[in-house]
């Protein structure tokens, strides 16, 4: 009997340190799981871009908008006719390309950052789409200083984006550039000061 009580105080025992230890702690691990990214068209992104002037913006090859502005907008009666835009001149073009929050994520706020044009390129909403950007807003980055101001399209909803191009006088042949859209869920939306 003696005997069975010491095998039961000394497992209570063992059982206390345990516990006073914690069980199941570890310092490190190690958990290899797949991730699986697919690469999707701009017209098929959780940030949805898609071209709606289709002389001037179009899809290409590699499911990327671009827009131009140049022999390749196909305009004129003749191929070739019209090669750009003249020096000097105040051009605007309504509903270019549309911005779409599809993603499910919740509001998203966005702006778009010009790099490296020759000409000066204004980017407004044009109104027609957007429930909560009215017409004429400036979606350009450098036109913010508060996260809390940039334009934000709810969850689902789109934006057309109207396009100004003014050319000065010395305006260069290759006068285009780069237009790179930052987006972040409502949440995130501080991480978009880095662009203002």
């Amino acid at each position: 009997m003696q005997r069975r009580r010491y095998l039961a105080a000394v497992g209570s025992l063992a059982a206390a340190g345990a516990a006073g230890l914690g069980t199941g702690a570890f310092t490190t691990a190690e958990a290899n799981r797949d991730v699986a990214v697919d690469v999707a068209a701009d017209s098929q992104g959780f940030v949805e871009l898609t071209a709606e002037n289709d002389t001037y913006a179009a899809e290409n090859d590699d499911g990327q908008v671009e827009i131009n502005f140049n022999e390749e907008s196909d305009v004129g009666i003749f191929d070739g006719d019209a090669q750009g835009l003249t020096p000097d001149s105040t051009y605007n073009f309504a509903g270019v390309f549309q911005i779409a929050n599809v993603a499910g994520l919740g509001d998203m706020r966005f702006v778009v950052e010009r790099q490296g044009f020759d000409v000066d390129v204004e980017l407004t909403a044009s109104g027609d789409e957007a429930l909560d950007i009215p017409g004429g807003t400036s979606l350009v980055a450098a036109d913010y200083d508060d996260v809390d101001d940039i334009p934000k399209l709810v969850q689902p909803d789109a934006c057309l984006v109207d396009m100004t191009i003014t050319t000065g006088e010395s305006a260069t042949e290759g006068a285009g550039g780069t237009l790179v859209i930052h987006a972040a869920t409502g949440g995130n939306r501080d991480k978009l000061s880095d662009v203002l």
